[in-house]
């Protein structure tokens, strides 16, 4: 017999690994990130909001609500904050609320409160700098533009280190208060001033160098300057719509080369990445894109068009739309808060997929009346996986709505542990090839069908969540994953069933 051991000790080595790996894959159990049934946007029948009954809820007490069956908690109070100003809520929805790891929470106004990322506890006041974001990569940071200086502030310490002085100008803005650094922390979009002089600036902070710079001078309306997710691109967006100069919304290379006009509208919407990994803007379609029947568009940064995504009869018209789930690409998160006449996710808080499926996930009704003023605005942000969501509500509460500002509360979607478990549906399910190199096949037997699949990693990831229309054959591509174990689950006649799917 041919020996397959390099020496004894390679042979225990081998033979302990090998057990090693048995006993992990076949007790691999994951915390997965779970989220709303995915449901088609034209199949959904919108029913006339109904306002809240019973007393208003009380601080830190989480209840259910009916439409997911998530948790939710309000997470601030005038009484216990001492305040009624823009520090009982959050900033904006394009302003990620969750530092790097979601340990922390930071809502508004200098100082800021930071609340504990699980428990929502208020912690301590901070003196954030202004425009303050979250470092993407490092929790206890933020990044800041207190006059013409670029920070990078520390939360637990309460200290700040200038990063770079930008002496050319008077005064520096991060973006007009709508910017965000790329997704590793790598660049970031600047304004610096001179008096009504504007210059656009890309700031590379790993290396300390400003990689563009565009003038714009005094002329036009400038609505906000960022870079995109990946880094790749800087985008304008202009107050004035059309697509003129110093109109609608423009994209260029990350050095401010390469001016292209994307769209003629801008309404409120954000920064995000596809279904398919292109970095796009999101955002309220208008007049233009009523006419014919679309609502939300999304725009590629990279000039490749534009592409409808909330197309349902009689549409959705206000809110504010955000990106910030940068750990769940392909996903926008839209508060709506048009009018309570209108029954079309009459105030709704639900996801989007990018794409032309017209696929959403329905979270909840915020309840926010929105009529005392721009203060009581929703602005729903996701945390960064997309399981949580922060926004603001008045909870329809007139005593609420006399306040300069509501509070904030935060959604939880219950999230589940995935195992490998045999049940009464394991025959009629085959799953080959397994291992595989780049497809699997999903097949049931008899008379079942298949409603939907997810694909998890070992860390709960979802890298797939795909809607099935009662098929009874499906392929799954997952050549584009790393070699490794993932679970797979198929959803059959409203039953799961979890089969561990190994890459090689």
């Amino acid at each position: 017999m041919k020996n397959l051991c390099n020496g004894k000790f390679l042979c225990i080595r081998n033979l302990f690994l090998a057990l090693i790996f048995t006993t992990f894959a076949t007790s691999l159990s994951v915390n997965a990130q779970s989220y709303p049934p995915q449901i088609q946007l034209s199949s959904v029948e919108y029913q006339s909001y109904e306002a809240p009954s019973g007393s208003f809820p009380q601080y830190l007490e989480p209840f259910e609500e009916p439409l997911s069956g998530s948790t939710i908690t309000r997470v601030s109070d005038k009484n216990v904050f001492g305040t009624t100003s823009q520090r009982l809520r959050h900033n904006y929805a394009k302003d990620q609320t969750w530092n790097a790891d979601g340990s922390l929470i930071k809502l508004a106004g200098y100082p800021a409160a930071i609340l504990d990322g699980e428990t929502f506890e208020f912690l301590f006041w901070r003196d954030i700098p202004s425009y303050g974001r979250w470092s993407n990569t490092e929790p206890n940071y933020m990044y800041g533009t207190p006059g013409n200086q670029f920070v990078k502030f520390n939360v637990l310490t309460n200290t700040r280190v200038t990063l770079r002085t930008f002496s050319d100008y008077s005064s520096l803005d991060f973006g007009y208060g709508e910017g965000n650094q790329s997704n590793d922390d790598k660049y970031v979009g600047l304004i610096g001033q001179n008096g009504s002089d504007r210059t656009l600036i890309v700031y590379d902070i790993e290396d300390d160098i400003i990689v563009g710079t565009k003038f714009l001078g005094s002329s036009g309306d400038l609505d906000w300057f960022s870079v995109s997710q990946s880094g790749n691109y800087a985008v304008v967006s202009w107050i004035t719509d059309g697509s003129g100069p110093n109109q609608g919304l423009k994209s260029y290379d990350i050095d401010l080369t390469n001016e292209r006009h994307l769209y003629d509208i801008t309404a409120h919407g954000d920064l995000g990445i596809d279904a398919n990994g292109n970095d796009v803007m999101v955002a309220y379609d208008g007049p233009t894109g009523w006419s014919n029947g679309n609502y939300v568009y999304m725009a590629r940064l990279d000039g490749g068009g534009i592409t409808p995504v909330f197309q349902y009869p009689g549409g959705i018209w206000g809110g504010h739309i955000s990106c910030r789930n940068t750990d769940r690409p392909g996903w926008a998160y839209v508060s709506e808060q048009c009018c309570t006449s209108h029954d079309v996710a009459s105030r709704e808080i639900f996801a989007i997929k990018l794409d032309n499926s017209g696929i959403i996930e329905r979270y909840t009704k915020h309840h926010n009346d929105v009529s005392p003023g721009n203060g009581h605005s929703t602005q729903a942000v996701p945390n960064r996986d997309g399981t949580k969501i922060l926004f603001a509500s008045n909870w329809d509460d007139s005593n609420i709505m006399s306040d300069p500002n509501p509070p904030v509360w935060i959604l939880e979607y219950p999230q589940q542990s995935l195992s490998v478990e045999e049940n009464s549906l394991t025959d009629a399910l085959n799953v080959h090839p397994n291992p595989t190199n780049d497809v699997i096949n999903i097949n049931v037997s008899g008379q079942q069908g298949i409603s939907g699949i997810q694909l998890y990693d070992v860390l709960g990831r979802t890298l797939v969540n795909q809607i099935v229309d009662n098929d009874n054959n499906i392929t799954l591509d997952v050549s584009s994953y790393p070699k490794g174990m993932y679970l797979l689950s198929v959803l059959i006649d409203g039953d799961k069933l979890t089969k561990k799917i190994v890459r090689q």
